[in-house]
């Protein structure tokens, strides 16, 4: 995977594992009987490859908007791609990259990022949150502050905060798995720890209500 730019926090600190990636299973072709020659056979069909489209990086007027799209490792020249953006009521919505490093520079006022895999996007402080769909084996980085952190559909997440983000940032998950958030102490040593998944969840009868309340799994 892409190193990140520059001074990143993100690079050489842990990694979410392969142990802990379930997603990443490989096929193997089936076994069935050869019609073609006893001797020979069959050569297996090359899987297709996985179409982005063409990549684009535009802003837009109309809701103040920064677009980049299907943007991979080998799009942009070592392979990151900087938006710059010049007023914080600017948005950035990315979407369908693959591999790609994405740094935000500027004070923005949203990140969205959509369908993404194995990317990294940095970026500075962002007023209102940084959302995140349908992603797998991401890593997240903000140099500033950022309020609300949502996970929504993804497998693999890594968020990276600064450590004025640290204390004031929610983390907002649902449907999602190996996501995990590190964040330097006070001495500058990066900590990490894994966002919960797993909850236990009790029915009070007389009230008629539900509490919930972090696994075990997570109390050390």
């Amino acid at each position: 995977s892409k190193k990140s730019p520059g001074d990143s926090a993100a690079t050489g600190l842990k990694k979410v594992t392969k142990e802990q990636q379930t997603w990443r299973k490989e096929f193997s072709g089936g076994s069935g009987s050869s019609v073609v020659s006893a001797s020979k056979s069959a050569p297996k069909k090359a899987a297709p490859a996985k179409s982005l489209g063409p990549p684009v990086f535009e802003f837009k007027d109309q809701g103040m908007k920064w677009v980049v799209e299907c943007q991979t490792s080998s799009s942009n020249p070592n392979g990151v791609l900087t938006v710059n953006v010049t007023d914080p009521k600017q948005q950035v919505y990315i979407y369908k990259c693959d591999g790609a490093t994405i740094d935000i520079k500027g004070k923005c006022k949203g990140v969205v990022v959509d369908t993404a895999t194995k990317c990294n996007i940095l970026c500075d402080t962002v007023i209102s949150a940084l959302e995140v769909v349908n992603g797998k084996r991401l890593k997240l980085q903000v140099r500033g502050v950022c309020p609300s952190v949502a996970i929504d559909k993804t497998d693999g997440c890594l968020t990276y905060l600064s450590a004025e983000a640290a204390p004031a940032t929610t983390f907002v998950t649902s449907k999602s798995s190996e996501m995990n958030v590190s964040w330097p102490d006070k001495d500058g040593e990066y900590q990490e720890k894994a966002i919960p998944e797993q909850f236990q969840h009790k029915l009070d009868v007389e009230k008629g209500t539900i509490s919930s309340e972090i696994s075990d799994l997570y109390s050390h």
